[in-house]
């Protein structure tokens, strides 16, 4: 729990967890403002109550998963720049157990995260519900859940994957870089090559937008949890063995 405490100290003083945040959150609710509005105003008039209790939810999670970027970069931030600083060995003169280091960090970070994707989920379910209030939606229906555990365990997924590459490459441009790469360049091209698909359904993005409703199901939700579960702790349990020393 101390760890904890210390970590969440670290991070809340940093000018630069600010920064990940605000701009993560601020451009994520803009984008699902500037979304909604523009979705709703296309529906049918026919649209059920239910059916915009549904695309309401959907619309705000496009937001939430846009967020993922800068809170993946705030938890390579997060650990990278105290091996920049030379800091991490202070840190661990306190804490001598470097995997509790990390996983209070996770902890943390994950909170951070989860807060984040509240911070967008609500305010932008709010202005969809106003904006749609002409079909008279009801509350989410039971096939919304699934688009709410999508997007919050994406934008925590990536959270974590960025303190992981932060940790395993001790360098933020290079994290950083890896971290683009996973979550965006190497999908794309997954779905413009031969065997794509096969493909994306081991990274952590297609599922993701696959459990918000911007793709095309290839798997079983329960598979895309399972997707982004994997992807969340592997490489954090692949950071803690990195993690044993210190260069």
């Amino acid at each position: 729990m101390n760890a904890v405490a210390a970590e969440w100290i670290k991070l809340r003083t940093l000018r630069s967890t600010w920064w990940a945040l605000g701009v993560g959150v601020l451009t994520a609710l803009a984008l699902t403002a500037l979304g909604a509005s523009t979705v709703i105003s296309r529906w049918e008039p026919g649209q059920t109550g239910e059916q915009a209790a549904m695309g309401i939810v959907v619309a705000v999670y496009v937001g939430v998963v846009l967020a993922q970027l800068p809170l993946g970069m705030l938890g390579t931030m997060s650990i990278s720049g105290e091996y920049t600083s030379g800091m991490i060995h202070t840190t661990f003169v306190a804490t001598p157990s470097r995997s509790r280091v990390l996983l209070a960090k996770a902890c943390v970070l994950g909170g951070i995260a989860i807060a984040a994707s509240l911070l967008i989920a609500i305010p932008g379910y709010l202005y969809g519900h106003v904006v749609a209030s002409g079909f008279d939606p009801t509350l989410p229906p039971a096939g919304a859940w699934a688009v709410i555990g999508g997007g919050t365990l994406m934008i925590a997924m990536t959270t974590m994957l960025g303190l992981s590459l932060g940790a395993i490459f001790r360098n933020g441009v290079v994290a950083i870089s890896v971290l683009v790469v996973l979550m965006v360049l190497v999908p794309f091209a997954g779905r413009m090559l031969p065997g794509g698909e096969v493909v994306n359904r081991i990274l952590p993005g297609y599922p993701a937008l696959q459990l918000t409703e911007q793709m095309p199901d290839i798997m079983p939700d329960e598979a895309a949890f399972a997707v982004l579960g994997a992807w969340s702790v592997i490489p954090l349990l692949i950071a803690v063995l990195a993690n044993k020393r210190v260069s």
